[in-house]
């Protein structure tokens, strides 16, 4: 039989509103409902909770926002223009995915702007700022020698980095890195459990962390520089990974 690219699509499941509610995220957060239901979405999508190839169907979630269908319209053609959606004429909303190539150009990108950022912090930094750093990968070890889930040894590593970032003192660099790392986090992070790959990456903290104490911009700037080559390496094979996974069964459904 031909393989229909449409049964594929999951269909996405809205919490109900006590979900929301329990988190924190009530519309009286935002000016307007499509603001809400904007950041509401975009959060799970980034999260991963809508994986790519989800179904985002506009009268359910209309229903369960308690809204009408305007501004999830609105909220979906805005995640749409962020490259989060695709919308497909006479299906709707798609969650979209990012290939091995997409993911290469992301990192490409990021490698470039974080160790720019690690090298414009430098000069910025307090030794309070750097102790906080310091702990901030401290506790990224223990929860790594405590078996924690990837999930949150990714947390903690964003955390580092972010940290350091923070101190560049160029507020559109930040938002551009945070962006950009937004995308790559619907995907596997490089730290997946106590394993040589994740100690390696420790052992790269470290190396900052005493490039930050001797206040050493360029040695700092190269270690993130490499830090960040291995994560993509390691990012993209599991995904190209993925992607020959899923064409073999594209070819299977095709062939039935």
């Amino acid at each position: 039989m031909l393989y229909n690219i449409h049964a594929r699509l999951s269909v996405a499941v809205i919490p109900p509103k006590s979900w929301w509610q329990s988190n924190n995220m009530k519309p009286k957060q935002y000016e307007t409902k499509k603001d809400y239901i904007l950041e509401s979405l975009k959060d799970r999508i980034l999260s991963g909770t809508f994986g790519p190839g989800v179904h985002l169907k506009t009268r359910q979630i209309a229903e369960e926002y308690g809204t009408s269908e305007i501004p999830v319209r609105e909220a979906l053609s805005q995640l749409a223009s962020m490259g989060l959606v695709r919308i497909i004429p006479h299906v709707g909303a798609i969650t979209s995915s990012l290939s091995s190539h997409d993911l290469k150009e992301i990192f490409q990108i990021r490698e470039t702007l974080e160790s720019l950022a690690v090298r414009l912090a430098v000069p910025q930094l307090t030794d309070d700022d750097i102790t906080q750093i310091a702990d901030i990968a401290k506790t990224l070890e223990d929860a790594v020698a405590e078996g924690d889930a990837p999930d949150r040894l990714n947390y903690l590593n964003r955390q580092f980095h972010m940290q350091i970032y923070q101190h560049c003192d160029n507020q559109r660099l930040i938002h551009i890195i945070d962006d950009l790392w937004n995308h790559a986090t619907r995907y596997p992070g490089p730290l997946t459990g106590n394993n040589p790959e994740t100690r390696q990456s420790l052992q790269d903290h470290q190396d900052i962390v005493a490039a930050l104490k001797e206040r050493d911009a360029e040695t700092a700037e190269l270690v993130t520089l490499t830090h960040k080559r291995r994560a993509m390496r390691r990012i993209i094979q599991k995904t190209e990974q993925e992607e020959l996974r899923t064409r073999i069964e594209t070819e299977g459904s095709v062939l039935e």
